[in-house]
């Protein structure tokens, strides 16, 4: 299981330049719930699917992030703590099967975008469209509204990350290593996972979404099914069983649930990303290593 994870970016397609309205204007108008005669008429303007539809001119995501944090339309961008990354990253978990230009695709990675850098809290419907340079119509053709679109990311995260556990935890690829070992790459690895998302993360535990909080579930006992079942093949006297596994992994995943909502400094202490790494793995082989053992 990789410990490095790499970082997140959005994968949509070069957007038109929109002669009128400017970026500005066209965000605050869009705000507004204005329309522009001249985007009907402007050929570089993004296309409806239909003439019944309403256009949205089209925006980068930097150029919409720029803006409205120049206009006050959303907040500033949200303190994250040195525990998380301050950029969304391309990793493992950010692939996807799917054809990168299919409008779905555009529109979840323009929404993790922005609520990387905004807060899911403070973005719409139509920033998102605007960011996935998509009419505000083929946002709601795959999403009934922003609940949904996270829902999508959610869903995407915890299949991957299933999927990237599975392949890092095959039958023999750890050769001889010893199951601390295994253990103490799997807490980096958790860590690695959920800091590098620490927006969607965020976003999917301040929702109380029980659908959506069922998906971390999952995530979590696959993996911790995963490395049990690699400790099981290993040739070794002192095999941690199932509950210790779950605990150690519960451990390293409070530590980067609670550093994403609060920081990582609570008791006047703070700890830097590398820092919280280091003092978590020895926390879990000091569990390991005193551990009761069967009779």
């Amino acid at each position: 299981m990789s410990s490095t994870i790499g970082g997140m970016g959005s994968r949509k397609a070069k957007p038109k330049k929109v002669s009128s309205p400017s970026a500005d204007d066209a965000v605050k108008a869009a705000a507004n719930g204005e329309t522009d005669a001249a985007a009907d008429t402007d050929e570089d303007a993004v296309r409806p699917s239909s003439t019944m539809t309403r256009e949205v001119p089209a925006v980068t995501a930097e150029e919409l992030i720029a803006s409205t944090l120049a206009t006050g339309s959303v907040p500033k961008v949200l303190s994250v703590p040195q525990a998380a990354p301050t950029e969304p990253r391309l990793d493992d978990l950010a692939q996807t099967i799917e054809a990168p230009s299919a409008p779905r695709i555009l529109i979840m990675d323009a929404a993790e975008l922005l609520i990387a850098h905004v807060g899911f809290a403070a973005v719409t419907d139509i920033e998102i469209a605007k960011a996935a340079n998509v009419s505000i119509d083929v946002f709601h053709a795959h999403f009934a509204d922003k609940l949904a679109v996270l829902r999508g990311l959610n869903e995407r995260f915890c299949t991957q990350a299933v999927a990237v556990t599975n392949d890092s935890t095959r039958s023999g690829i750890w050769g001889n290593a010893a199951p601390r070992d295994v253990i103490e790459v799997a807490v980096r690895s958790i860590l690695d996972v959920v800091l590098a998302r620490a927006a969607l993360v965020r976003a999917v535990l301040s929702s109380g979404d029980p659908d959506l909080l069922e998906g971390f579930r999952e995530v979590g006992r696959n993996v911790t099914a995963r490395i049990v079942g690699v400790i099981e093949e290993m040739q070794s006297d002192d095999k941690p069983g199932e509950r210790d596994v779950a605990f150690v992994f519960l451990l390293a995943v409070s530590l980067a649930h609670h550093a994403i909502m609060i920081g990582p400094e609570w008791s006047g202490i703070d700890f830097d990303r590398d820092e919280l790494y280091e003092r978590a793995v020895r926390a879990v082989r000091g569990y390991l290593e005193s551990r009761p053992r069967p009779s």
